[in-house]
């Protein structure tokens, strides 16, 4: 399935390394063909590395440059962290604010976020409760909350109009409705994701992750569904604030 003429894009994730690993590929399609790409992470993924003895502030630093050099490969333009621990985030106004103000400042019209519930036939790591709780609270954001100008009047104030969003992304396993052809940029993603040294797990004698494992056999059936070596798919959330029409009587 091919894109809209997607302009502006924000994508907003928990971890730093999430975008890389669910979206990757798309971003880099959705950048080759001109649109602008801005990330928000909810954390500073103080928690997620592999060695005991650094300090939280040492491995949000690393993680940091990191995630830009991932970004850089990908094209993506800003990098905005939310700065809440990993393994603490929770949906609150908030958090629901703070993403407003980047959905108001960015104004998008299609975001990428996780996904907001637990997908038991797809792998535990995607069901991370701080991805479920980022994805809530975007959802949120994104509507009722980012185009109503009686929320966060304070965002008004900081110069921050309400901004109404497209569509939203998230991914899918068996439940997708589009499905991204990524085999172009797939080599593109494998780098941008293998950036984030510091998740590879070496320092404590974990086996490396590898691309392969996490992600590579996740994508070859993705691809096989239409036709293609690679793919990424997903879920799509049209928002339309009109009712639907009524069903016709019969």
């Amino acid at each position: 399935m091919y894109f809209k003429d997607y302009r502006n894009v924000l994508v907003v994730f928990a971890h730093p390394d999430d975008a890389e690993g669910q979206f990757g590929g798309t971003i880099a399609r959705l950048v080759q063909q001109g649109a602008e790409v801005n990330y928000v992470c909810c954390t500073d993924g103080s928690r997620g590395g592999t060695d005991p003895a650094m300090t939280d502030a040492e491995l949000t630093a690393i993680r940091a440059a990191e995630q830009r050099a991932a970004a850089d490969l990908l094209g993506v333009k800003e990098v905005t962290y939310l700065g809440r621990k990993n393994g603490t985030l929770e949906v609150t106004v908030d958090l629901r604010r703070d993403i407003v103000r980047e959905i108001r400042r960015h104004k998008p019209d299609l975001i990428l976020t996780l996904s907001p519930f637990r997908v038991l036939d797809a792998p535990i790591g995607l069901s991370h409760a701080d991805h479920m709780n980022a994805a809530e609270a975007t959802l949120i954001a994104v509507y009722p909350e980012a185009d109503s100008p009686r929320a966060y009047p304070e965002l008004l104030d900081e110069g921050f109009e309400p901004h109404s969003v497209n569509d939203v992304w998230i991914p899918a396993v068996n439940e997708a409705d589009r499905i991204i052809d990524v085999t172009d940029t797939v080599e593109l993603k494998a780098r941008a994701w293998l950036c984030h040294k510091s998740q590879a797990g070496a320092k404590t004698g974990r086996p490396a992750w590898s691309f392969e494992a996490r992600m590579g056999t996740r994508m070859r059936a993705a691809g096989a569904r239409i036709g293609v070596a690679f793919a990424e798919s997903f879920r799509t959330i049209e928002i339309t604030t009109s009712e639907p029409a009524p069903s016709p009587q019969v």
